[in-house]
């Protein structure tokens, strides 16, 4: 096992920096340059340039991206453009909200669709299979941006069962019940889409080991369809559903950059659309990183995670 995480670890260090190099020079194509967020009409061209000069923009693009790679490993992902603050500091303040959104909503996702996606597989063409596969398709179909407004609309405005956005209540002491008050509402919303996508993911595995040979001779033996559905049939199904964590991470951190706009969650997804705003192109190459790590870590977690739950799975053994 340690030989096969070394391996996979050798290999996502060229494919970590194949996708730095080309975040970097997507970010540096785009139209303009961040000069123009501090140009005003007592500038002249003579200080634009030295602006330029300063801010190492003015150098061919593969020479700023090897200049930001070097400072990167050595810790220094350099100042925000618009904060004039380290980005470490500033992206490091939003990675803490954005991990227990992603988190609680991955943890709703399953909640919600392992029991959906057992039941539908049980109930096969029947009117609960029916409703789960209509609930998968727009949960999978409709925008987060339009559940979001829509669950502001009704559960704040309307109903006020919940605040319209933010982490804590403003001028209150900041306590877990007031997080996790504001929390509900957009982690349900960005559970709803990979929720609708584990649910049929679930029941295809799930119908795939109800027909098995060993699940008849379970239920001969007398043990209660209980026991057989999520003792024996659930775990021999849980290789396809681990994929989908893996495959939901990449998902998750798309959804949250719309969700936390939309409720006004401190994030790093709300970061990312005010660093672009900005032009703030090294807090977005920091964003950027990170999210490529944690993809790569949660792959790589789910490999190990295949072992786990099949003891078959041999890693490292030819």
């Amino acid at each position: 096992m340690l030989n096969y995480l070394l391996r996979r670890i050798l290999i996502a260090i060229p494919v970590l920096a194949g996708i730095t190099l080309f975040n970097f020079l997507i970010i540096n194509m785009a139209p303009g340059n961040p000069v123009e967020m501090f140009i005003n009409p007592s500038m002249s061209q003579a200080d634009i340039d030295l602006r330029k000069e300063q801010l190492g923009i003015d150098d061919p693009v593969f020479i700023q991206y090897f200049r930001w790679l070097g400072n990167m490993l050595q810790g220094d992902f350099g100042y925000s453009y618009s904060s004039y603050e380290p980005v470490a500091k500033v992206v490091g303040a939003r990675i803490g909200p954005t991990l227990i959104l992603m988190g609680s909503s991955l943890l709703l996702a399953y909640i919600i669709a392992v029991p959906i996606g057992i039941l539908s597989a049980r109930k096969q063409y029947s009117w609960l299979d029916y409703s789960a596969t209509s609930f998968s398709f727009l949960g999978v179909s409709i925008p987060n941006f339009i559940l979001g407004l829509g669950g502001i609309y009704l559960f704040a405005l309307t109903w006020k069962l919940f605040p319209t956005g933010g982490m804590y209540t403003l001028g209150k002491e900041k306590t877990f019940g007031d997080l996790l008050h504001h929390l509900i509402m957009p982690a349900l919303i960005l559970a709803t889409a990979s929720a609708g996508s584990m649910v049929r993911y679930v029941r295809s595995s799930v119908l795939e080991v109800l027909g098995q040979d060993y699940l008849r001779t379970a239920r001969a033996k007398g043990l209660s369809e209980f026991v057989v559905i999520n003792k024996h049939a659930l775990r021999n199904a849980m290789i396809p559903i681990i994929t989908v964590v893996g495959l939901d991470v990449p998902l998750l951190f798309g959804g949250a950059v719309i969700t936390e706009q939309v409720f006004g969650w401190p994030g790093m997804g709300q970061l990312m659309i005010q660093s672009i705003g900005s032009r703030d192109y090294p807090t977005l190459m920091a964003i950027n990183l990170i999210a490529a790590v944690a993809v790569l870590a949660a792959n790589l977690l789910t490999d190990i995670a295949y072992a786990a739950a099949d003891p078959a799975i041999k890693y490292g053994k030819r």
